[in-house]
């Protein structure tokens, strides 16, 4: 959407999505992060006025009431919160809104003005990390257009080792305006490069829209480091993705916080949600679709792996933890999955235990004559 005149408007079916993914995503982030470390920080580089004209939180509530209705708040550390923000309207009225939420000292609420993206980048940046270089920090980019979130930017927040990015990507105007010629240099600074072109040879809307998300993943991951990236999308009226929320971290442990937050959302896939039909009643609840994951666990067939390595994988293709173990406990059954050590254990798949695959034996035909 473009950036509307008025101090607050009203929200949209699809920002209830978004902020569900947040606040999925934030329950765990919060419950390692503030627990593990003194301090942490997260970053709401495009934070508004804080409330929809229709009383839908803004993300700064979300982010607030994450922490103080969090399950473990009461043994959480320090946690700071730079809600940034260019209208100073919007900054005074968010400031008013935060100053009702009684909250304890350990977590600071702190309305900043915005400036210009990657000079404000760097005094945002030495902000979070006052009090060590490697505080843990959440940059949450949801700008009201692609253009406000040029790589360069991701790159930054990516920089540290311990820095997370959650970003909205506009997939809808990026497949519109990719074969404009007069928008090429604007995508590149996008992108960060200029491969994303070859997806303009993939044809129908749906592929090349995901032709694209690949493209702007595989620039992030080309990042220096471990970097690995995650994507939830969000359609409008057809199947096709509107835009997708993706997240970027150099930690596993983040993916494992992701992908749960984005099954809890979509419990067939795990990939995205239509905000028409989101949450609608239906008759049966929808089996998760672990085709892709069993898939993935046969191609070692004839070779043995470490749980951890399997979970390692599932997590890189968007799996969970518990969905590994599911997938293993049908492999076994089907004779394709062992656990080959430890030859004792009260569970099924300890975290130390080793696996072997085996290739599926053709079912013999007993009605052929030899």
């Amino acid at each position: 959407m473009g950036q509307p005149d008025e101090l607050l408007w009203d929200s949209e079916p699809r920002t209830v999505i978004k902020h569900r993914i947040y606040r999925r995503y934030l329950d765990c982030w919060m419950g390692k992060i503030c627990q593990s470390f003194q301090h942490a920080t997260i970053v709401d580089a495009f934070a508004g006025p804080g409330v929809y004209k229709d009383g839908l939180d803004g993300s700064p509530v979300v982010i607030a009431k994450a922490f103080l209705e969090h399950l473990h708040s009461e043994r959480f550390n320090n946690l700071s919160v730079l809600c940034v923000e260019k209208r100073k309207d919007r900054r005074d009225h968010l400031e008013s809104l935060l100053k009702g939420i009684s909250r304890p000292t350990k977590l600071r609420l702190d309305v900043l003005e915005a400036g210009e993206a990657l000079a404000r980048h760097a005094q945002l940046d030495a902000i979070a990390h006052q009090y060590h270089p490697q505080t843990p920090t959440l940059w949450i980019l949801d700008p009201f257009n692609w253009g406000g979130v040029p790589f360069e930017l991701v790159r930054a927040c990516l920089r540290r080792p311990r820095d997370e990015v959650l970003i909205t990507w506009f997939a809808d105007e990026i497949y519109r305006f990719c074969e404009d010629p007069s928008k090429e240099a604007a995508l590149d600074r996008h992108f960060g490069h200029g491969a994303w072109r070859e997806a303009r040879k993939v044809r129908g809307e749906g592929p090349r829209k995901e032709a694209l998300l690949k493209a702007y993943r595989q620039g992030i991951e080309s990042l220096p480091g471990n970097t690995f990236t995650e994507s939830f999308s969000v359609a409008s009226k057809n199947a096709h993705a509107r835009y997708s929320l993706m997240f970027a971290t150099h930690d596993m442990r983040g993916m494992a916080c992701f992908n749960q937050a984005k099954w809890r959302t979509d419990p067939h896939r795990g990939q995205s949600a239509n905000e028409w039909t989101y949450e609608r009643p239906t008759l049966f609840d929808p089996e998760p679709d672990l085709s892709r994951l069993r898939r993935g666990f046969e191609s070692f067939a004839g070779h043995a792996r470490t749980f951890e390595s399997l979970v390692n994988l599932a997590q890189r293709l968007g799996f969970t933890e518990p969905q590994v173990r599911t997938t293993l406990n049908e492999m076994a059954e089907d004779g394709l999955a062992i656990r080959e050590s430890p030859v004792k254990s009260k569970t099924p798949w300890p975290a130390a235990s080793l696996i072997r695959f085996y290739v599926p034996t053709p079912e013999e035909d007993t009605d052929k004559v030899p």
